[in-house]
């Protein structure tokens, strides 16, 4: 991935969406889910394309 497009979704991929699965269970004081990884693992392999 190349250029302003494939660094957007590589930084979407590896900071903005695990950031984002985490946050909200967080900021309620709550526990992570169990298939939070799992989440942030295919979400990211989708973004590039490995999914």
């Amino acid at each position: 991935m190349t250029g302003p497009d494939g660094r957007d979704r590589v930084a979407l991929a590896l900071i903005d969406l695990p950031l984002a699965v985490v946050r909200r269970p967080l900021r309620a004081g709550q526990p992570l889910p169990p298939h939070a990884e799992d989440l942030a693992e295919d979400s990211a392999a989708a973004l590039l394309g490995r999914g």
